[in-house]
């Protein structure tokens, strides 16, 4: 069995540390590993491997429990933490040490029991270049959609500084201009945009605040622009990272229109429509007595557009449907006081 071969965008491919206070055991893991290709280096504590980590980073951590000083549980936490791409193996051959093992799996790639075989220890390396080579790679494709989105936002900045945005004419200039190639954007954020102020003054909200609320709506989505297509239209679940990233537009539109004077009261409901009342929304997991009523009616108008509406993945939902939905999710993901008015908002037409 063949190392990985080392990328020559990732200097630490085909390294390993191994961390053992035991010379003799120390000395045969090297030269088993250096055998099979590996650059290796050595360490009696923790507090040598860290230092050998911030020099140079390996692809693989193989660590044994005890050690002198900080024990080698310790040293892994640290590594998963401080390098999150390097893959942790632990050794050793002290058996009650194994539950504390347990409590830390979800940290480590592999665990072995002291005394292993050279084909035990390679495939467990192995397992780790794989799991390394892996991590590597999703960080450079992260990187690559945080540069995209950047240009995108950059580009997308440029073209609202170039319109005088200072009336609601001027402002419907601008989402048309914005979703010139997505239609159903402008008449979703219309449709939301009705609902919601309608709902605003309902809830007997002064004039200036429901024209707040109405162009927030009008803006809710505008940070989507921003986001990559690859990922706006990826046919299957979204990745944990690119849920990070979508999660972001809210506040990428905020910073869009926060600048923009006859918008700036806008960008906090922007930045909060897609928070929740038990504070499990993005992009700030803040909870609704720290976000304004606005901002919580543009999540329910938006929720209920997008329910009614079909997708690719699904069929829409009758009104009557969606709104039993949003009563279910009151007073977790939506203030109940909100959604009730809402429903008679709807009942009134």
């Amino acid at each position: 069995m063949r190392p990985i071969v080392a990328s020559s965008e990732d200097p630490s491919a085909h390294s390993v540390l191994v961390v053992d206070d035991e010379h003799g055991v120390r000395d045969l893991l090297t030269r088993w590993l250096q055998s099979c290709g590996y650059r290796v280096e050595a360490a009696a504590s923790a507090e040598d491997a860290i230092g050998i980590m911030d020099r140079r980073p390996t692809a693989v951590a193989l660590c044994d429990i005890r050690l002198p000083g900080r024990n080698g549980l310790w040293l892994a936490e640290r590594i998963r933490h401080g390098y999150p791409e390097t893959a942790v193996i632990m050794a050793t051959g002290v058996q009650e040490v194994v539950p504390a093992v347990e409590d830390l799996r979800q940290d480590l790639l592999d665990y072995l029991t002291k005394p292993f075989g050279r084909d035990r220890l390679r495939e467990a390396v192995w397992r780790g270049m794989e799991w390394h080579a892996a991590a590597c790679a999703t960080r450079r494709r992260r990187e690559m959609l945080e540069q995209e989105v950047q240009a995108r936002q950059a580009r997308l900045a440029e073209a609202i500084g170039m319109l005088r945005v200072e009336s609601d004419e001027s402002l419907d200039a601008l989402l048309a201009m914005l979703t010139l190639n997505d239609r159903e954007a402008y008449g979703h954020a219309y449709r939301v945009a009705a609902w919601s102020t309608r709902v605003a003054k309902a809830l007997r909200l002064g004039e200036d605040d429901v024209k707040t609320v109405g162009r927030g709506a009008l803006l809710h989505d505008i940070g989507k622009l921003a986001m990559p297509e690859s990922l706006l239209r990826k046919p299957g679940p979204l990745s944990a990272e690119e849920q990070r990233l979508i999660r972001l537009h809210p506040a990428v539109g905020s910073a869009l229109i926060g600048h923009v004077p006859y918008l700036s009261a806008a960008a906090a409901v922007v930045r909060d429509a897609h928070e929740r009342v038990d504070g499990l929304g993005f992009p700030r997991g803040a909870r609704a007595a720290s976000t304004w009523i606005g901002a919580r009616i543009v999540g329910v108008a938006d929720a209920y557009d997008t329910m009614t509406r079909p997708r690719a993945f699904r069929d829409a939902l009758n009104a009557a449907e969606a709104l039993a939905e949003l009563e279910r999710c009151s007073d977790s993901q939506f203030d109940r006081q909100v959604v009730q008015t809402f429903k008679e908002v709807i009942a009134a037409d």
